[in-house]
């Protein structure tokens, strides 16, 4: 492999361990301080709304430097997120509006970290080296998934208490983001200096395939707008606030996701694919469900458990479809104007999605809210499956037309 190939490599196998140890703490810390799940939907959902604006925006930067300087960008604005964090912790609990200060850093730095990680994927790599660079930087990143929580754990298991753990545990990230800043600015590479419109990307007009990939993009994020903002916490509730037994579990659940890709990798194939597609939404639709209904450590399990076996068969359709759709206009333009589009549609229902449960928050009682926009949110992976079957059967239907 290449210094380049390397060098993302050992990047995003870092960014993997570093997020895993802080960012679900992150919620967890935060939450802490505040007491509210509202105050904590409203932040991931201003997070989240700003990484479309920053894709756009680092694109644009890096038409004119290579894709290292904008990547250690990122990195830089997730460091002052976390030394925010270290420097007023404790005023969290009386300012919650620092809360949504730290959703700015943090959508900024993921904006750039991720705009910059995903298009250099595509740029260091060749056709002859692509599966291997994949292969490598999957068996790292799975790795670093099951060492992060328990490193964490073990992190706040030595500490005085979970606080103390939380903060020493940000610390150590910070120093490894630091280092990671400067690692970036040695990946050289420019990307195709042809300008993009994000704006022509985002419509769809006639081309029914492309009405398809952002669609979907769009009914995706409304699930995900629970797993970014209240799974996690309703996981972390189940377990009375222990953070050393919430570590354990997201190994344990991170373990079994790791098997789970690597089965649906093995062994689906375009035939199966749907039917994957439609079992994984089904099962990923209960385990939310189950986990509001039945908030206790029995819930917490069944959806950690279904989750992670059922996102791999739900995620690698939608994904595998979408990277063949985009390659279908790589030959003809800069398709960075494309990747943005997606994110966009996907950040319109992640924010909707989070919108929607402080409406139920506002409209309902404390008990009656959360049932309410978990179950409706929930549903939406079966609405997604049930719209990307009928899309492909019509298709495959003109095609044999056509063949006629």
């Amino acid at each position: 492999m290449t210094k380049n190939e390397i060098l993302c490599i050992l990047c995003n196998a870092l960014y993997t361990l570093t997020s895993g140890m802080s960012a679900v703490f992150m919620n967890v810390f935060l939450y802490t301080y505040t007491g509210s799940l509202i105050v904590m939907v409203i932040y991931t959902c201003i997070h989240i709304a700003l990484m479309p604006i920053c894709f756009t925006i680092a694109g644009k930067i890096a038409l004119k430097m290579h894709y290292g300087i904008t990547l250690s960008i990122g990195l830089v604005f997730l460091v002052i997120q976390l030394l925010f964090v270290l420097y007023y912790n404790e005023l969290f609990a009386i300012y919650h509006y620092y809360v949504y200060i730290v959703a700015i850093f943090f959508g900024i730095g993921e904006g750039f970290y991720y705009l910059s990680l995903n298009t250099l994927h595509q740029l260091v790599t060749t056709p002859h080296s692509r599966s291997l660079f994949i292969g490598v930087g999957g068996v790292l990143n799975n790795i670093a998934s099951v060492v992060a929580p328990l490193l964490a754990t073990f992190i706040i298991d030595v500490s005085m208490d979970d606080m103390s753990g939380y903060i020493n545990i940000f610390k150590i990230v910070v120093v490894v983001f630091i280092f990671m800043s400067v690692l970036a600015l040695l990946i050289n590479v420019k990307g195709n200096p042809t300008n993009f419109s994000v704006i022509k990307s985002i419509s769809f007009q006639n081309d029914q395939q492309w009405k398809y990939i952002l669609m979907s993009n769009f009914l995706f994020g409304f699930r995900d707008s629970l797993v970014l903002a209240l799974s996690g916490l309703l996981v972390y509730n189940a377990t009375n606030g222990s953070g050393s037994l919430y570590g354990k579990l997201l190994a344990c659940f991170a373990f079994l996701t790791i098997l789970s890709y690597m089965f649906v990798s093995k062994t689906m194939v375009r035939t199966n694919r749907m039917k994957y597609y439609t079992l994984g939404a089904i099962f990923l639709s209960t385990s939310t469900i189950v986990l509001v209904v039945f908030p206790n450590i029995y819930g917490a399990i069944y959806y950690g458990v279904v989750n992670a076996i059922a996102s791999a068969f739900y995620s690698s359709p939608f994904n595998l479809i979408a990277m063949n759709a985009l390659n279908d206009y790589d030959k003809q333009e800069n398709i960075v104007g494309r990747v943005i589009a997606r994110e966009i549609y996907l950040t319109i229902s992640r924010c909707l999605g989070m919108l929607f449960i402080v409406f139920c928050n506002k409209m309902f009682s404390e008990m009656i809210y959360l049932y309410v926009s978990v179950i409706t949110l929930s549903l939406s992976p079966i609405a997604l499956a049930a719209y990307s079957n009928r899309y492909h059967k019509k298709r495959d239907a003109m095609k044999s037309v056509n063949q006629l």
